[in-house]
């Protein structure tokens, strides 16, 4: 589609990106289709079309243009001729964070995302990366990691600002620096494995590098400094030098020379809130994040050092009233309007949780807009197994909320189509191998890698025939595959992910049932199956790395290549095993004669899976000692 446009100014950069996503083309031609451009003071997004002309009204900001142009050219593509729609956005800042720190996307991915926001209406983009950036002075921060060197953030800095996309780095500068801090570098910087050491001139000197860098690489100048999490500021080396003191103590020192620092950089910081929420309510019995119980005294209001933005974050609550209240609570407690963040659910293994994104997402954004907040965001953590590509309907959530004014299905369709050419419904089917038979948590992580031998998850699969339900699982993914050649690969991986689950899923459970029964006949057809199980294991690998390649830079595959690798190996030891019983070069198979206990001490039915359980390290540390 030719289109010419009138009064376009310096929006042309940014129309040149997205055209190619369009299926449009910039031309003076006298047959193609007129767009007059019109910049207002308000907050609107406005498109009418009519006689084989259109124009696009917006004010606020160039993402309001490009969800209009989106929304134009879908039109035309649907046949309609004739509409006008005009939309007034609820929030003045509407974006996602992406995390860049398990696996670093490439530039060209990561231009993608915001060329699709964008083009959805959101303005905002947070570049997470923990040690993933270049500092000078420092070259082992981030060293082999796929750090963004200075030239790509400017690149990427560059662009967003040609799409109407504020691009924000966001860092840490206490906790979650424990790739960096495991280095014998980092030695002068480490409280514990994760915490920097505060009240150290060495860690002051490393914050103000990374002040410098992103000043150096951002227009922005708003930072995101993290500071969460940080559960064992003051246990490690500086417990041992300085002795013990209240970790509020040491967390509000550490804020004031950090948020002073920022700002002699003129930077303007935003930080996490849930530790401030923490401290105070360290006394509350089994306390969770945000705990509705919490309430705070004037003399703590007091201590807390203001100025720093707080980012309330929750992922995890469906009721309303827990996000009304905690946005109320921020605002008493700090001087600064609070943001909110919530999280569209990729972290738990290649299968995305939307159905438990969606639970959360409607209630956080209806309190949102109830109490005025302006500025919100999701977040989407990436595990590293994780694809953020299949984050896109999740943040057609986020803009079709803020332009809509609340939850409208089939708009959230056509801003999810109009955007990115993907159906709404067939990216839904990516869940479904993390919900075998209802259950509600989470397994994909751990069927994927449960011991064939040890069946540490064994139990809660017992009379689940997993096979039949991953076998009609690919099959439905298969026949709906998308065909866009960005996030086709990431749909790809599913299907195989869930081939491969067809005999892997409750491998552990036939067998030990065939073991039981005293069964050779059977156990001798496990060994053909641990063939065909290593055939499928090397496809889903194939397959993983090609994604992992196309959107991800090569560092962190290694990660991969150590797991597969090691399933691979307990394939083979497994088929060793069954040959050497069944050609009596053993009497006993000692692991299959241990009884399968419900993991975490917890029932036998599906609700017992703990979905914190199956992140790699503590999944891995349980089967057995000796995995990385």
């Amino acid at each position: 589609m030719k289109i010419r446009f009138l009064n376009a100014g310096s929006l042309i950069d940014g129309i040149s990106y997205v055209a190619p996503d369009l299926g449009i083309e910039l031309s003076e031609c006298a047959d193609a289709l007129t767009v007059n451009v019109c910049e207002v003071e308000e907050r609107i997004a406005s498109v009418s079309l009519s006689g084989g002309c259109a124009e696009i009204t917006y004010g606020d900001g160039r993402a309001r243009f490009f969800r209009g142009l989106a929304k134009l050219v879908g039109w035309i593509g649907d046949g309609i001729k004739e509409k006008t729609e005009t939309e007034r956005p609820l929030f003045a800042k509407n974006g996602a964070m992406f995390s860049e720190s398990r696996g670093v996307m490439r530039v060209e991915s990561v231009k993608a995302t915001m060329r699709a926001m964008a083009l959805m209406g959101q303005n905002t983009y947070m570049l997470y990366t923990e040690d993933t950036y270049e500092i000078d002075g420092y070259p082992s921060f981030g060293h082999a990691r796929g750090r963004y060197s200075k030239d790509e953030l400017k690149e990427l800095d560059k662009y967003a600002l040609a799409l109407g996309i504020e691009l924000i780095p966001c860092i840490q500068v206490l906790g979650h620096l424990q790739y960096y801090l495991k280095q014998a570098s980092a030695a002068p910087h480490r409280d514990t494995a994760n915490v920097l050491l505060v009240g150290s001139e060495e860690t002051y000197k490393l914050i103000d590098a990374m002040f410098a860098s992103v000043s150096e690489c951002f227009t922005t100048r708003r930072v995101h400094i993290g500071m969460d999490e940080t559960k064992d500021l003051g246990t490690g080396a500086y417990l041992a030098k300085h002795g013990y003191r209240e970790k509020h103590e040491l967390f509000f020192e550490h804020l004031e020379r950090v948020r002073d620092m920022a700002r002699a950089r003129g930077l303007d910081p935003m930080m996490w809130s849930d530790m401030f929420f923490r401290l105070a309510g360290r006394d509350l019995p089994a306390y969770c994040e945000y705990d509705m119980r919490l309430e705070f005294t004037d003399d703590y209001r007091e201590m807390i050092p203001q100025g720093v933005r707080q980012v309330f974050w929750d992922y995890y609550n469906s009721d309303k009233e827990f996000y009304r209240s905690n946005i109320e609570k921020h605002r008493s407690l700090f001087d600064r309007e609070p943001i909110f963040a919530g999280g569209i659910w990729l972290w738990s293994g290649e299968a995305p949780l939307y159905s438990r994104s969606f639970k959360f997402t409607y209630p956080a954004l209806d309190a949102c807009r109830e109490t005025n907040l302006q500025e919100i965001f999701a977040t989407i953590w990436g595990g590293d197994d994780s694809q953020l590509m299949l984050a896109m309907p999740g943040l057609a959530w986020y803009a079709d909320y803020d332009y809509v004014g609340g939850y409208d299905e089939e708009s959230v369709k056509r801003t999810l189509r109009y955007a990115c050419e993907i159906d709404y419904d067939t990216f839904m089917l990516a869940e479904l191998p993390q919900h075998p038979h209802g259950i509600e948590a989470p397994v994909v992580r751990a069927l994927t890698f449960n011991d064939p031998l040890l069946g540490i998850a064994d139990s809660h699969l017992e009379g689940l025939p997993m096979g039949d339900y991953y076998r009609e699982t690919a099959e439905k993914l298969e026949a709906s595959k998308p065909s866009h050649p960005l996030y086709a690969p990431a749909y790809e991986l599913i299907i195989k992910l869930s081939r491969f689950l067809e005999y892997k899923a409750d491998f552990g459970v036939r067998l030990k049932l065939a073991y039981d029964r005293a069964d050779r006949g059977a156990l001798g057809e496990f060994i053909t199956e641990c063939d065909v199980i290593l055939e499928r294991l090397h496809e889903l690998r194939d397959c993983h790395y090609g994604v992992w390649m196309k959107y991800n830079k090569p560092n962190g595959w290694e990660v991969h290549d150590i797991r597969y690798g090691g399933l691979v190996q307990r394939f083979d030891t497994a088929k060793r095993r069954l040959s050497d019983y069944l050609e009596g070069r053993t009497d006993r198979l000692e692991e299959l004669e241990e009884e399968r206990l419900p993991l975490c001490g917890r029932g036998a039915d599906g609700e017992a899976f703990n979905p914190d359980f199956f992140l790699w390290h503590r999944y891995a540390s349980y089967a057995t000692k000796n995995i990385i």
